[in-house]
């Protein structure tokens, strides 16, 4: 083998370990709205964690609607800004809001640690 093809070689097993090993994809996390209008009045809490970001939320219902979402835990770097994501919640009463520009992961994991408080949650 020539040493200009074994340099070839080389480097395509490079680039394919850097895209197999060392990808910087994050998982795709989907998000549903639970039907929680039947839900007893309390506060839910919630936890998810997607790894490098992590959120552990309470949410409150009363009469049937979602009254607040507090951020008890965000562990999250630079995607603080995704916290304004519970405001929006709040005003339309679903999970299918659009996510913070610039920390789209960091609001979907607050968005899942709701979606677990509504449905695995429990009231206190």
């Amino acid at each position: 083998m020539s040493a200009r093809r074994a340099i070839t070689s080389a480097a395509a097993l490079v680039a394919l370990a850097v895209a197999t090993l060392g990808s910087c994809a994050l998982p795709d996390i989907r998000v549903t709205t639970p039907p929680f209008s039947g839900l007893p009045d309390g506060a839910y809490r919630g936890y998810y964690d997607g790894g490098i970001v992590k959120a552990e939320v309470e949410a409150t219902l009363a009469g049937g609607s979602l009254t607040a979402v507090t951020i008890l835990r965000h562990d999250c770097g630079k995607g603080r800004p995704a916290e304004a994501i519970v405001d929006e919640v709040v005003a339309a009463q679903s999970l299918d809001v659009d996510v913070v520009a610039g920390a789209t992961y960091s609001s979907k994991v607050i968005l899942k640690a709701i979606e677990i408080a509504l449905t695995d949650g429990r009231a206190f």
